[in-house]
């Protein structure tokens, strides 16, 4: 795709709302107040796991401003799961229960006339509870004899997939590896906290307004917990700052609605950052044990792959993670006898939900880890070893799954060819043989990632198309956009195919009573799926303004070509019709340039990434500065550059911030210890390294004008690249994150 080829793909377009977030002025549910709200807030457990013996609403509910308390007494028994893909999946939650199972969990809420009156009512709320044994630890809570946090027990249900004969493939090695492997909970820290307005009028409709990544999901979800026909539940994510997979869940919702039913006022619930590090979800933490069997020329012969997730206190995402997780393990290296093994187990730790690579990040974190040594120890450049182990483009999986056109292998060419990787090597090697204060390390990763839900579940998205009375147009999606651009792809695919400019298309998005059905803003489905939706209403509209403009020029469609707002003869621009005109002829005609398309797929091509990182290590502060940094990806065609590259820096960002500093931590009582962004170690800009990004010039022949999806795949080799790159700087292998400066240090004496 060039830009000779295309008027709009190809081209680096702003996201839609670019100018509306510089100045300002886009209104986020936080900025919304409707005539008679009220403000909600929750009171949390101070216990990890605790049955609530008795509690007294009385006091708060006499504060004068308070219009309502609740707790588990007034909520619906319904349980429900939170996340909305896994809906129906061990549904463990209630809106308030009478246990509470983290530090955090919610216990009661008021709805007062403001926030100061509604916290001075929470104080006036009294709990007693009888404390529970409480477990922290995975391992732990699976064992037998635990104290069950839910019913059930607390293993959800285990994951085993492989592949192969394992058993033959390690007594076909010549050497076998094991490890283990830690990787912490981490927030997701979006700019906008949680946050809900919800109203519930005289008619019985219940409208919940929130920055959600799936509308339709927490609809289901509403409907489901307060036995409601979903025609009476509308929800509606005008704008959003920030998800990276925490905004799929149900968080405050349930909680705005039961208070905005039981007051009959709108009320609206913000979390602050204290609260959103406390209770809201996270990406899972994890315990990774690795064995692999390797011959001496480099060859792979079986990988078994063992990982308890923690769950945290309620299922959430973490089924379709460890399933996900699970998929994508093959797809990527040509093992061919492989075994993955998860066992997702509830533990005392706020609820583990989606985040951005969805299980991916700790997986490769631990294969590419672990592969660096086994290529060190076999003295392999690793490049050359991941290389030889990993698939071809156009071929299946050991499962037979189609991996589409992943070029990972020409991803590593190039990246060594932009890093300059073999000059690279030479001054790591020349940093260790001088043994001074600084030490130089570069590492590699590799990882791929679908675009799609790899027929989990079906997987559609609905785009209508209308053009208006003066040749404008408006789409209507059900497509969630984070910030990352997915609705301007989708209005770039809609220009390039009908001609109508980008600024004559409104988008009107994520709203389930306009809207046609989306399975939400996930599993790096936006360019892909709602993307091919998009192209599949535009090619259809195209055929409408052809017909009319066809009547119009009175000449044959194959003479005709649209763009710049008008229809005009091939080889003849000043013989045209505005769209304005081939609208009006449309109505004249009795005919209406409207059309509404499903896309729906089970495929899921893989996109593929791989990433080289330089770092430089002061061995006498264990202070790791990343130098500079290149990411190759193969996305298929690019549609926006502008977008994909972005994508890219904020998906490495993340990842550095994961190998390096972030992590969640819990006291011996299971309380955050850090309550603030400052605590939560995020990678700042000034500590980002010189990065080139590079998009191999690919193809997929599935996606829409031959384009794939980048989201996920952009942040999931990162932390391994930086790890593997501090190992080789340091000669310490590390196998949990993040890496502190006294990691560093500490490993460093033993040496």
């Amino acid at each position: 795709m060039t830009e000779k080829e295309n008027k709009v793909l190809g081209h680096g377009t702003p996201v839609a709302d670019a100018v509306l977030k510089v100045t300002g002025k886009l209104r986020y549910v936080g900025d919304m107040k409707l005539p008679g709200m009220l403000y909600g807030k929750i009171l949390f457990s101070p216990y990890p796991h605790a049955r609530i013996v008795s509690i007294d609403l009385s006091e708060a509910e006499k504060l004068p401003g308070v219009y309502a308390a609740v707790c588990y007494k007034d909520a619906p028994e319904q349980r429900y799961n939170g996340n909305g893909e896994d809906s129906d999946i061990l549904s463990s939650e209630r809106v308030f229960d009478n246990k509470v199972r983290y530090v955090g969990d919610k216990v009661a809420a008021v709805a007062a006339i403001s926030e100061e009156i509604a916290a001075k009512a929470l104080k006036l709320i009294h709990v007693e509870y009888e404390e529970l044994p409480f477990y922290l630890d995975p391992e732990e809570a699976a064992k037998e004899e635990a104290c069950p946090i839910h019913e059930h027990g607390n293993i959800l249900e285990e994951v085993d997939l492989s592949c192969g004969n394992m058993e033959e493939g390690f007594a076909q090695a010549d050497e076998i590896y094991e490890d283990v492997f830690e990787v912490p909970a981490i927030h997701h820290a979006p700019m906008e906290p949680h946050v809900s307005l919800c109203d519930y009028d005289m008619d019985g409709k219940l409208t919940v307004y929130t920055p959600s990544q799936d509308v339709f999901g927490q609809r289901k979800n509403l409907a489901k917990i307060f036995h409601m026909p979903m025609n009476k539940v509308r929800v509606l994510s005008p704008a959003m700052g920030g998800g990276f997979g925490g905004k799929i869940d149900l968080v405050t919702e349930p909680v705005c609605a039961l208070l905005a039913m039981k007051t009959g006022h709108p009320v609206k619930i913000v979390y602050t950052r204290r609260e959103d590090i406390q209770s809201g979800t996270t990406r899972h933490a994890e315990r990774i044990y690795v064995r692999t069997g390797v011959k001496k020329d480099g060859h792979i012969t079986a990988c078994d792959y063992k990982v308890y997730l923690s769950a945290g206190a309620q299922t959430g995402a973490t089924m379709s993670v460890a399933w996900a997780a699970g998929g994508k393990f093959f797809k990527i290296f040509s093992i061919p006898n492989m075994h993955y093994h998860a066992i997702p187990v509830y533990t005392n730790r706020s609820i583990a939900g989606a985040m951005r690579g969805f299980g991916s990040p700790q997986l490769f974190f631990a294969l590419n880890n672990q592969f660096n040594q086994i290529a060190n120890r076999l003295g392999m450049d690793f490049c050359t070893f991941e290389k030889m182990n990993m698939h071809d483009p156009k071929t299946c999986d050991q499962n037979g799954e189609k991996l589409g056109n992943l070029r990972i292998k020409d991803c590593v060419e190039e990246g060594k060819r932009l890093f300059e990787w073999e000059e690279a090597v030479q001054e790591q090697k020349r940093s260790a043989k001088e043994n001074g204060r600084y030490r130089i390390g570069v590492g590699m990763a590799a990882a791929p990632h679908g675009s799609s839900l790899f027929g989990i579940m079906p997987d559609t998205c609905g785009v209508m198309l209308k053009m208006n009375e003066d040749g404008s147009a408006t789409m209507f999606t059900g497509v969630s956009d984070m910030g990352n651009g997915s609705n301007t792809t989708q209005l770039m695919l809609v220009s390039e195919i009908t001609g109508i400019s980008m600024d004559r298309i409104a988008c009107v998005k994520t709203d389930t009573e306009t809207t046609l059905f989306d399975v939400g803003a996930y599993a790096s489905r936006g360019t892909y799926v709602g993307g091919n939706a998009a192209l599949k209403a535009a090619v259809e509209m195209q055929k409408k303004i052809m017909t009319e403009a066809k009547e119009l020029l009175e000449i044959p469609e194959d003479r005709i070509e649209l763009g710049d707002n008008k229809a005009w003869e091939s080889g003849n621009e000043e013989h045209f019709v505005t769209m304005e005109q081939i609208a009006q002829h449309a109505h004249e005609k009795e005919r209406d340039i409207a059309v509404t398309s499903v896309f729906g797929t089970k495929a899921a091509p893989i996109s593929g990434g791989v990433h080289f990182a330089k770092v430089r290590v002061d061995m006498e502060t264990g202070e790791v500065k990343v130098l500079n940094y290149t990411a190759v990806h193969d996305v298929g065609a690019v549609l926006n550059p502008l977008s994909l590259e972005g994508q890219v820096h904020g998906g490495i960002m993340m990842g550095l911030g994961y190998a390096l500093s972030e992590g969640i931590q819990l006291n011996e009582k299971g309380e955050v210890k850090g309550k603030n962004l400052r605590d939560c170690h995020l990678f700042h800009a000034d500590q980002m390294p010189e990065i080139q990004v590079k998009f191999l010039d690919s193809y997929e022949e599935t996606g829409p004008c031959g384009a794939k999806s980048v989201g996920e795949c952009a942040t999931v080799p990162s932390a391994a690249a930086v790890c593997n790159a501090v190992s080789n700087a340091t000669g310490i292998y590390f196998h949990k994150l993040p890496i502190r400066k006294e990691d560093i240090l500490c490993q460093n004496r033993q040496l």
